[in-house]
């Protein structure tokens, strides 16, 4: 049988992070490795990314004919999914239609046949079953409805990258074409959205990740997790395994204020290696010295040839929005993304800073005149979400 999963577009939170990031669908790569050992070679899993689609839906649907399809909705999807899974049932009369993500959790739409809302492994398995061994609708239903543990109890396997290998160079960070997410932390849920990541997961042994990073030839590497840069010791190992291994690449990672004013030698080495780029989440500074210091911080990543991202997440109120803008100016940087409650209050520090023309005028020397315009693109339609 045949499995076509769909990201049905880009949800309005993923577009706050398009002047930095379009991210691969991994809840769904993720999803689509979870299928039990013994139904492995009974299913072929494909893949429509419907915000970088430009084939006709209806004639892709003719084509592939799948017995199910799955539906990963956001909020804010609703009237997507809506009309996405009608068309299906238009097209493809027989075929079953499914529905995960944030959306499950709501009424879904009628021509949903089944909400993956508790645990979406499970329920995705019971559903596959049910249709190979042709069990009715409304058994299969019951089956899904009856799932209880909503929790994953062991780690997920691997995300399935394979199901958007012809998207993979759409997917970008920055300039940084085919940007794949390297987690450093096992994953246990799938809705992990954010743009910075887990802090408290088990550890991935280091070797496997480097094991990941060895086997993605050519793409660019975000290490989202924040446990790398968190313990130096860990970041130091991590950096000689890359070394033995010879992996020079183009990194993304999240920083540490502490380690990196701490640690200048392992920036350095790592910057050696490819690292282009720091997100470095910050809250408002305290008191004059923590100015002073996070000023240095970002004095040093630019000694390395590393480019800061400036993360906010909490709302500031006027007056500090004013001051951090009037700081970010003051040090020459633009590159600030909103998350969060600082999204919806903070949003005019994009015009302040972000899409001012000293920043452009940086971008364009720094990365030429196409992406300083993506950039200022890309920020001025996040101001109108």
């Amino acid at each position: 049988m045949k499995v076509l999963f769909i990201r049905p577009g880009i949800s309005r939170r993923r577009k706050m992070l398009l002047p930095l990031r379009l991210q691969e669908p991994l809840e769904l790569a993720y999803l689509a490795n979870q299928l039990q050992d013994s139904m492995q070679d009974k299913v072929e899993i494909v893949f429509l990314d419907m915000e970088l689609e430009r084939g006709s839906f209806k004639r892709q649907l003719l084509e592939m004919e799948p017995s199910l399809v799955v539906l990963w909705g956001e909020q804010g999807q609703e009237d997507l999914v809506h009309e996405q899974a009608s068309m299906v049932k238009d097209i493809v009369p027989g075929a079953y239609v499914a529905l995960a993500g944030e959306l499950s959790e709501g009424e879904g739409s009628p021509y949903v046949d089944f909400l993956f809302r508790k645990n979406p492994v499970e329920a995705f398995n019971e559903t596959v079953l049910g249709i190979i061994t042709e069990r009715s609708l409304q058994e299969i239903n019951r089956n899904v409805n009856t799932i209880q543990n909503e929790t994953i109890q062991e780690p997920l396997r691997e995300a399935d990258r394979g199901i958007f290998r012809k998207y993979q160079d759409r997917y970008y960070f920055l300039q940084y074409g085919g940007t794949v997410e390297v987690t450093s932390q096992q994953r246990l849920e799938f809705d992990e959205m954010g743009l910075v990541g887990k802090k408290d997961n088990p550890l991935r042994p280091l070797e496997d990740v480097v094991k990941d990073v060895e086997s993605l030839v050519g793409a660019s590497v975000y290490l989202k997790d924040r446990d790398i840069w968190d313990d130096p010791k860990r970041l130091k190992k991590f950096l000689e395994l890359l070394k033995e291994k010879e992996l020079q690449r183009s990194y993304i990672s999240v920083g540490s204020w502490e380690t990196i004013l701490e640690n200048e030698s392992l920036l350095e080495e790592f910057a050696g290696m490819g690292l282009k780029v720091l997100l470095m989440e910050m809250d408002f500074p305290k008191d004059e010295d923590d100015w002073i210091y996070r000023g240095e911080v970002l004095r040093m990543l630019r000694k390395h040839g590393v480019e800061p991202a400036v993360v906010i997440g909490e709302k500031m109120a006027q007056e500090d929005q004013d001051a951090l803008s009037f700081w970010l100016k003051d040090r020459k940087e633009g590159l600030v993304v909103l998350q969060g409650e600082a999204f919806e209050e903070n949003r005019p520090i994009y015009t302040h800073v972000s899409i001012s023309t000293w920043a452009f005028l940086k971008w364009t020397k720094d990365h030429g005149l196409g992406e300083a315009r993506r950039r200022q693109k890309e920020y001025k339609n996040t101001l109108l979400i």
